[in-house]
């Protein structure tokens, strides 16, 4: 074997890491995850069929949230990169949007998009370089404490932009008013049509957030977070894997911003600011991070619980979500870091009743009595 293939062979080893990475995310998917993909997608497909308005509305907000989380993953479960600034992105992807509607007269979706995507891009790469040269400073790379404090100062510094050039943004009060969304056939979206843009955009998201995680890319990140000085004594430049993931989330967190400026019909300093960034956050730890759908999970139990209390004690919000965040990681066994979060529950859920399942089947028919046969 050449020394050219045997470099590869060990280089693949150590990104797979099976010991570590494989066994804390569950090892790969099978069929049977794939199927509740699937089902998943047809009910949320044919959701507004069947249910009211306000709760379609609830599913739309869900699906970008969930995007929004999940592009945070990115860089936190996969690359051991936490950021409480992330949704510098996602202000940037609604501003952007916003500007060209309301100030430019810009009505496209699409090109809206496309912009937004750049400025995203752009910020991301932008404030990346300070960030990454503080990342682990004076705590080690296992507790970047100043890369995190610079997170939100970025954040911070982006929301009083947005309230000091007040021509252009709208200053405190933000932009209201955006109309429907145009993709260029007739005329604005309706509610309903508008549910299904987000549905087929979040698919096509998360579709491409799962392709570059499964790719070597992806299992680069994975061998990064669990020993990024292993993966440097194999000759990854780890810096750049760090940098460019915080890019690919920085546009996916953009994208997000775009959908839910639309669905909100405004935008204000506040979406660049920490509280933004806490609910991605708060997703996340709630989803589990070591699956790649847990952000999904968590942003359903998230909008969910927030309906319900804002129904009959809306006073009292934080407070109540303060506590079911403080039970649900009490009710997950933090013993094994596989485990945590609800993301995990449920796929272990949906394992066991694809193996319980057919076997009752099974039972079930071969404890049926024989037909009697004629003489």
């Amino acid at each position: 074997m050449s020394d050219e293939r045997k470099r590869s062979t060990v280089e693949t080893a150590a990104v797979a890491a099976p010991d570590a990475v494989a066994g804390r995310r569950f090892g790969a998917t099978t069929m049977q995850d794939a199927g509740v993909v699937t089902v998943v997608a047809i009910i949320v497909l044919l959701l507004p069929l069947f249910i009211p308005s306000f709760v379609s509305s609830l599913v739309t907000k869900i699906m970008i949230y969930g995007l929004f989380a999940t592009s945070l993953n990115i860089i936190w479960g996969y690359a051991n990169i936490p950021s409480f600034g992330h949704a510098a992105f996602f202000g940037a992807g609604a501003y952007t949007a916003a500007i060209l509607v309301i100030k430019l007269g810009i009505t496209s979706f699409w090109l809206g998009l496309l912009v937004a995507i750049v400025v995203s891009a752009a910020i991301a790469a932008i404030l990346g370089i300070p960030a990454f040269r503080v990342f682990g400073v004076g705590a080690g790379a296992v507790n970047p404490i100043y890369f995190l404090l610079a997170t939100i100062a970025f954040g911070e510094l982006l929301s009083r932009v947005a309230i000091t050039i007040r021509p252009v943004t709208g200053g405190s009060t933000g932009l209201s008013g955006v109309p429907k969304a145009h993709i260029g056939f007739g005329s604005a979206l309706s509610e309903k049509q508008f549910y299904y843009l987000v549905f087929v955009l979040g698919v096509i998201c998360l579709f491409l957030m799962y392709r570059i995680l499964s790719s070597h890319y992806g299992y680069a990140l994975r061998g990064i977070h669990d020993n990024e000085k292993r993966m440097q004594a194999l000759g990854y430049n780890t810096w750049l894997y760090k940098y460019t993931s915080w890019i690919i989330a920085g546009v996916f967190g953009g994208i997000a911003g775009v959908l839910f400026c639309y669905f909100g019909s405004s935008v204000i300093p506040s979406q660049f600011a920490m509280a933004t960034s806490d609910i991605s956050f708060l997703l996340v730890i709630l989803g589990g991070t070591t699956v790649f759908f847990g952000p999904l999970v968590g942003s359903i139990f998230y909008v969910g619980i927030e309906y319900v209390v804002s129904i009959y004690l809306p006073a009292r919000w934080p407070l109540i979500f303060g506590g079911l965040i403080v039970i649900a990681i009490m009710a997950t066994p933090l013993s094994r870091q596989r485990y945590q979060g609800l993301g995990p529950g449920v796929l272990l859920l949906w394992r066991w009743l694809g193996r319980a399942v057919p076997r009752l089947w099974r039972r079930e028919i071969a404890e049926a009595p024989s037909p009697k046969r004629g003489v």
